[in-house]
Formats: structure tokens, sequence, C-alpha cells
């Protein structure tokens, strides 16, 4: 006999209460939601995404692997980002409900999206006899979307998706995509000396700062109609380690922010040709920017689902943060993508991170509707 629904909001609470900060693991967690999902019969597998330490780890679960038709997916990540060192009003691992709010690391970001999807599942499943629906709960996002990436090189667990659904913390407004990230260090190498005899010595400052020179000058930006402009920002910079000696390393770190459109194999080439032939580069993150033709029939039909009592639709939008929605496009290229969450995305990574209970009853219920209307109306051009 399978186990009641829980609530949304108990749901996430419990989340909340396991600590799953970033590198410290995703396992236990995910093994007690493959129960309740297995409970309800789905089939469940858990995969570690970094050998040495398997307590990191992904779970996929599917309703029914082997039903013909497409299947709705929904996918979002467990790990959150450290505390921080200010101090929180509240215990960070609480998942203390008051004023209206759910409290705690990771309520916004993104265990409350995490909750709503597996209740909006566990409640519909019964009436989905013979049709699949795919469940990806990935670790490591935090650490530039480890895990999603991992089960993108493997592919064989996300089934036959037509649609999907990323729920990071969006307002519950659905966005079609979001910016790219690539992360780039710049590295020379010298011979340390005596500061009063640079002579003797090389200066890797030397080498790297013309290449830095370069990069701070004006260069052209990409602009994407919705997500708007590329970025890019000189972010870290080291080099020696005590004043009176000549440095033998020097490094900075560039963070750039793309938008459709820009290739980050040409980037790194570019920056590459900038830096000088003195200077390694190494790429650190490389996350590439999502997009969903707003257009297409699910994308629209979702909008009109969601429209206000007055028929108004959301506007289509995106945003700057990056998401495991990259892996999943990496994986399956043509697959519809929509990120659409509890929580204001504001809130997320903050000390006294908190996310509205409203928006998590809210989630649950788009969910629902969603997959509703997936099922209901598979094959109609309508979707």
């Amino acid at each position: 006999m399978s186990r009641a629904v829980p609530d949304v909001v108990d749901l996430a609470q419990r989340l909340v209460r396991r600590d799953t900060v970033e590198g410290r693991g995703e396992l236990p967690l995910l093994e007690e939601m493959a129960d309740l999902l297995r409970d309800a019969g789905f089939t469940c597998v858990l995969e570690g995404y970094d050998p040495p330490f398997p307590h990191r780890a992904n779970l996929y679960a599917r309703l029914s692997p082997d039903a013909p038709g497409e299947a709705l997916f929904f996918g979002g990540h467990v790990d959150t980002v450290p505390f921080g060192n200010a101090p929180w009003d509240k215990d960070p691992l609480s998942g203390l409900v008051a004023d209206g709010r759910l409290h705690g690391r990771g309520s916004c970001d993104m265990k409350g999206g995490v909750a709503a999807i597996l209740c909006a599942a566990l409640r519909l499943a019964p009436s989905l006899t013979g049709r699949d629906l795919v469940l990806h709960l990935y670790g490591g996002e935090e650490q530039g979307c480890r895990g999603s990436f991992y089960a993108a090189r493997a592919a064989g667990h996300f089934g036959r998706p037509g649609a999907g659904i990323i729920a990071e913390p969006t307002g519950n407004q659905p966005l079609a995509g979001h910016k790219g990230a690539l992360w780039l260090k710049l590295e020379s190498k010298g011979r340390a000396a005596h500061g009063s005899m640079p002579e003797k010595g090389v200066n890797a400052l030397d080498k790297l700062l013309p290449g830095a020179c370069r990069l701070l000058a004006p260069r052209p930006e990409a602009v994407h109609p919705v997500l708007g402009k590329s970025s890019a920002a000189l972010t870290t910079m080291r080099a020696g380690l005590n004043i009176n000696s000549i440095p033998d390393t020097a490094a900075l770190t560039l963070d750039m922010r793309t938008v459709p459109g820009q290739n980050h194999t040409a980037l790194r080439r570019e920056i590459a040709a900038l830096a000088g032939e003195d200077v390694q580069l190494t790429t650190v993150l490389d996350v590439p920017p999502v997009w969903t033709d707003p257009s297409l029939p699910w994308c629209a039909a979702t909008r009109r689902l969601l429209a206000d009592p007055a028929g108004r639709e959301p506007a289509v939008a995106g945003i700057a943060y990056f998401t495991d929605a990259a892996a999943v496009r990496a994986a399956l290229p043509d697959l519809p993508l929509l990120i659409l969450g509890p929580g204001e995305p504001a809130a997320a990574h903050t000390t006294n991170e908190s996310c509205p209970l409203d928006h998590l009853r809210q989630a649950q219920n788009i969910y629902e509707r969603l997959i509703r209307a997936w099922y209901r109306l598979q094959g109609n051009a309508a979707l």
C-alpha cells in the first residue's frame, strides 16, 4: 500500500534539515526521496557523479520506463551553497516555518522546488498508469552543475521526454532560458629573485599584466533580445608571496557571462590571443547559455495555462544565473525546457534564506496542472 502524499511544506522542511552543503554529499537525502518514489511505483536509480566520493549522488526516477509516448521531465538539485560567515537569525538547518515563510539554507535554492516536484509526481502517479514521468534530482549543481553534466554524458537515464521543467526559483514564473558562464584562469610563471635585484629573476607579473590591460579594454558585447548583454569581468588576482621578492607566479580569473549565439571555444581563443603567448589559459567552468523558443507550442500552451484571472499571460523572460538546464539541453538538444519554481531569485544564496509558503503550494499546483495537461493532451497540436 502506498503512503499518503506528504504535504509540500512538510517535505520541504525535511529537505532543508538535511545538510547538503556543496561537497558534503547528497546520498542520504536522495535515498530517502527514492524510498518515497519507489513506494509510488517509480523505478529509481541512485548514481554517484564523483566516483572517489560515493556520498555525492544523483537520483533518476521513471514511472514507466517501457511506456510508449513522450514523457514530461522535471529536474532540480538538492545540494546547497555554504551557510556563509554572517550569523543567521534562525538556524540554517532548522527548516523553521514562521511569518508565512520556510526558513533555512536551500529553502529557496532549491529544496522548495524539489519538494513541489516530488509532491506533484507522488499525487498524480496513480492516474498515470502505463505512462512515463521522469524526475531527476542532481547533486553538485553549486559546483558547476557537476551532477547534471555527469547525467548528460550518460544520457540513458532521460528516457523519451518531450518537454521539461527545471524547478529553480523564479517566483513561479516560466522562464525561457539563462545566460551561460565561462570562467577562465590566466596564469604566468617566472623566476623568483630578491626585490633589490630584479634583473636576477623573471617577473611573472610583468608577463601577466599586459594581457590583463588588453582584457580591460572595451570589446564588442553580444546582445540577446530577452537575456540582455554578455559580460566579462576580471574577478581575482594573485601574485608573489612578499613585497621584497620578484614573483615567480601570477594568476587572475575572468568571469564571462554569455548569451545564445556566442561560441565558448571561439571566446577562449580570443582571450588566449589577448593574454599573450606567455600566459597559460585554463577553463575553470564552462556552462553554455540556454534558450527555448517561447513560440514553441508547449511553451506557448504553458504560458496560457498560467495566465492570471484577467487572461494576462506571463511575459517571456529569462535569468542571468545558470542552471542544470544547460546539462539537460546538452543531452537533449531539441528538448523544450522552461525554468519554473518557487522562491524569489534574489533570496538564493543569501544569509537568512527563505521561501514563501504560498510559493511552495502554488508550485505544486502548477506542476500538477502541467502533468495533467501533458498526458491528457499528448499528441494534441496545442502541445
